[in-house]
């Protein structure tokens, strides 16, 4: 086991691991904002009027509603619930801010059901100009329309997790040695009989000529 190998392994797979659940916890994708501006030139004395508010159905966002008036007027929000007798939205009936005034401003935040219905009561004898701006401010999900931003730092977790899972693997399993230079040990001699290699026997040339061979005889060349 290497244990260097191992520890560095572990320290590059953790940093990896580390990156990826920050890319996919942490990652936003773009902020929108929706106006949806309400203009009433005149409302008549002792008449109602209704208005929709418009937005984008998300899981979290933020609206807001600022209005005036030139006369005092009852002005009511209402949240969308289902018809009870048909398939579109109606006015729910609680009214998430009322005021009795000439002017005023709703906030909210979290999941909201669009649109919004705005009722306008003009309770005075005289007309009434009525003018609102309403705002809706969202954050989508970057998972939901994915960008370089976000594939940059997935890609570069993914290598380093990997690199990690391969320091680790051979610092567990790779030998010590096997790099650094060293000269393997000198072998028994007995290992010579393992290999089935026997020495040769005196007398015997290993060129095949006997040392014990006579001299040729005098006189003969």
């Amino acid at each position: 086991m290497r244990t260097g190998l191992l520890v560095a392994g572990t320290a590059v797979a953790v940093i990896g691991a580390g990156v990826l659940l920050a890319s996919l916890t942490f990652a936003t994708g773009p902020s929108f904002t929706q106006f949806d501006p309400v203009t009433v030139p005149s409302i008549p004395g002792h008449t109602f009027y209704e208005q929709q508010l418009v937005g984008v159905n998300q899981s979290s966002a933020a609206v807001s509603l600022t209005w005036a008036a030139s006369n005092k007027l009852v002005v009511s929000v209402y949240p969308a619930v289902h018809c009870p007798h048909s398939s579109g939205v109606c006015p729910s009936g609680t009214a998430v801010a009322t005021w009795w005034a000439d002017s005023g401003r709703f906030s909210a935040t979290g999941a909201l059901t669009f649109p919004l219905f705005l009722n306008l009561s003009n309770a005075n004898a005289t007309a009434t100009s009525f003018s609102a701006t309403f705002v809706e401010t969202y954050t989508t999900s970057a998972l939901a329309n994915p960008t370089w931003n976000l594939f940059l730092p997935l890609i570069g977790a993914v290598v380093l997790c990997a690199i990690g899972g391969v320091a680790i693997f051979l610092g567990l399993f790779l030998p010590t040695g096997v790099y650094t230079g060293e000269n393997p040990p000198p072998l028994d001699p007995e290992d010579d009989e393992l290999e089935g290699s026997d020495p040769p026997e005196d007398g015997v040339d290993l060129d095949g000529d006997d040392e014990d061979e006579a001299p040729p005889p005098e006189g003969l060349s």
